[in-house]
């Protein structure tokens, strides 16, 4: 399909000025424009349309029945036109700009909350979305433009996306302290042949990962207590009703390792990793782009490291080949 000629946005903007002042003179010194060039921008335009847009006589000119209908319409582009640049700049000032994390919601109760007030602190006229949710949801989230970037593990190396590692945890069984299994030092994954334990959701990260640990220790067996969140998992076992396995950072708040006896998993040991994670050739937006620097400086000042069975990997990206 061939596009057809239009006026340039210099000849719309010269329209409308002469529209407005209903003289070529007073335009011209709006547009800062001699009248010769005014009148050529004119000329130009109503060539390219193949239609008059004004009435001209030696003492008046007036917009013509084409030049009325057209006149709205301009105004309308001009404006759209005039929004779309000033969100563009916005865009470009992370000061002023938007970030959509997807993330786990570990991450989100455990991770961000002060990597984004060391953000705020800095752009406070920044906006900042998290939305948390299980693993499959948050990749979908990058692969529709939903979300600038995620903080979660990498799904699988061949997913498409480019991963940035922060850092590494175990997992950990945990039981209520008066459990006859929290006197033990140790726990192997075939030590969980006749167990069952509170789990998650088999689209949860945590559970993908401990389903395949039970599997390759051929101690698998469907769980028959399940619930949507870890922290909910934590609070059952604390409560006296269960026993489970979860990542590190469920135990990151003190309250909750207090009530629970935790025992690293072993044989093997089983690690995942967080990292940052963005669609493959996207490009982040200033604001996405700075976000993401906060959040590598602060993991980097390894705070994280105070939670038993955390270690800080930060790296630089590596495509997710």
């Amino acid at each position: 399909m061939t596009l057809k000629a239009l006026p340039s946005i210099r000849q719309l903007e010269v329209f409308v000025a002469v529209a407005k002042t209903e003289s070529f003179s007073r335009a011209a010194e709006l547009t800062n424009m001699s009248q010769s060039a005014l009148s050529q921008a004119i000329l130009q335009a109503e060539t390219t349309l193949g239609t008059r847009l004004f009435d001209r006589t030696k003492r008046t000119v007036r917009l013509s029945p084409a030049g009325r209908n057209f006149l709205p319409r301009v105004e309308q582009i001009l404006a759209s036109l005039e929004s779309a640049v000033a969100e563009a700049r916005e865009d470009a000032n992370p000061a002023k700009g938007r970030v959509v994390i997807a993330c786990l919601s570990l991450v989100a109760a455990r991770v961000l909350p002060a990597a984004i007030e060391e953000f705020r602190t800095l752009y406070p006229g920044a906006s900042v979305v998290v939305r948390d949710d299980f693993l499959d949801r948050v990749t979908e989230c990058l692969r529709r433009g939903e979300a600038d970037l995620a903080v979660s593990t990498l799904p699988k190396p061949e997913s498409g996306f480019s991963f940035q590692p922060l850092f590494d945890e175990k997992f950990y069984f945990i039981a209520p302290r008066n459990h006859p299994l929290a006197s033990r030092k140790r726990m192997t994954w075939r030590d969980l042949t006749e167990i069952d334990f509170v789990g998650l959701p088999t689209t949860s990260s945590v559970r993908i990962a401990v389903d395949r640990a039970r599997i390759e220790a051929g101690t698998y067996r469907e769980t028959t207590y399940q619930v949507g969140r870890v922290t909910s998992v934590v609070e059952i076992v604390a409560q006296g009703n269960g026993v489970s396995v979860v990542p590190a950072l469920a135990l990151a708040d003190r309250a909750f390792r207090d009530q629970v006896h935790a025992i690293p998993m072993t044989e093997p040991t089983v690690q995942r990793t967080v990292g940052i994670m963005k669609l493959r050739g996207h490009v982040l937006s200033a604001t996405a782009s700075e976000f993401s620097r906060v959040l590598v400086a602060h993991m980097r000042k390894k705070t994280i490291e105070q939670v038993p069975g955390i270690k800080v990997v930060v790296a630089k990206q590596t495509p997710a080949d």
